[in-house]
Order: structure tokens, then C-alpha cells, then sequence
């Protein structure tokens, strides 16, 4: 069973949502129960990164296709598998997912600015016009 918890100022752990109390209602007191902290995805953050690859795109001539600059950049960015092909034994690079269910928010911020350095390096632009540009798409 998964319930989503808030950590008051106080201490104390409650239901974050109506959704979690029915759940949380059902788990025992004074029992002993293991939580696993994981911050949960911000989908506004998500959309953040969709308009920062938005401006990448809309400003190069290198790419015809969105999806290919999505994933060049993060195995540039060094969020990628190596896979060996089992009949040549070539090894080659694919793209990590960036869903929700694969990172936490630590970990998708990392990934959302490795990959804003690496356009700001291709473009040749500032951090502080990009975040300006990304503004406007956001």
C-alpha cells in the first residue's frame, strides 16, 4: 500500500491527501511500519524541461525531429544505459526515461540542469537568457 505523507511542523506524519486518509486509516496502531522517503515530482518542473528542449529545438537547424534532440541530450547529459547488441556486439547508448515513476525530484532536477548546461554550451547563450527564454515557453 502506497500513501503519500506531509511531515508537520510539529513532527508529526498525516495523510497528504483525503485519497491517503482512507488508506492510512486502515494501517494499524501502534504498529511498527517502514516508510521510504521519496520527494514527489513536481509536474510544473516537468513542464519547465519540455519548454527548455521547446527552445533548444526552436533554435537549431541540426535536429528535424524533437525527440531525437530529447535524446541526444540526455545521453549527453550522462542519463543513459549502454545496451550491447547480442548478435554484433555493438555497444550503444539509449536515453534514460525522465517519467515520473523512474526519479525523484532531486534526481530530475540534476538531469534538467546538466542538460540546460550542455544547450547553454551548444547555443552559446547565458544561463540568464535561457532561464529568460524558458519563461516565456513555461
Amino acid at each position: 500500500m502506497k500513501v503519500q505523507v506531509v511531515k508537520t511542523i510539529n513532527g508529526i506524519i498525516k495523510p497528504a491527501y483525503d485519497s491517503d486518509f482512507e488508506c492510512f486509516k486502515k494501517m494499524p496502531a501502534n504498529e511498527v511500519f517502514e516508510i521510504e522517503y521519496k520527494k514527489q515530482r513536481n509536474v510544473k518542473f516537468h513542464r519547465k524541461f519540455f519548454a527548455l528542449l521547446k527552445l533548444a529545438y526552436e533554435n537549431q537547424s541540426d535536429y528535424r525531429l524533437m525527440e531525437d534532440l530529447r535524446r541526444d541530450l540526455l545521453i549527453t547529459s550522462g542519463n543513459y544505459e549502454e545496451v550491447v547488441n547480442r548478435i554484433t556486439g555493438e555497444v550503444y547508448k539509449i536515453a534514460k526515461s525522465i517519467s515520473f515513476s523512474s526519479m525523484d525530484e532531486i534526481q530530475f532536477n540534476e538531469v534538467y540542469e546538466s542538460v540546460k548546461n550542455i544547450i547553454i554550451k551548444w547555443l552559446g547563450i547565458t544561463n540568464e537568457n535561457i532561464n529568460e527564454e524558458i519563461e516565456q515557453y513555461y
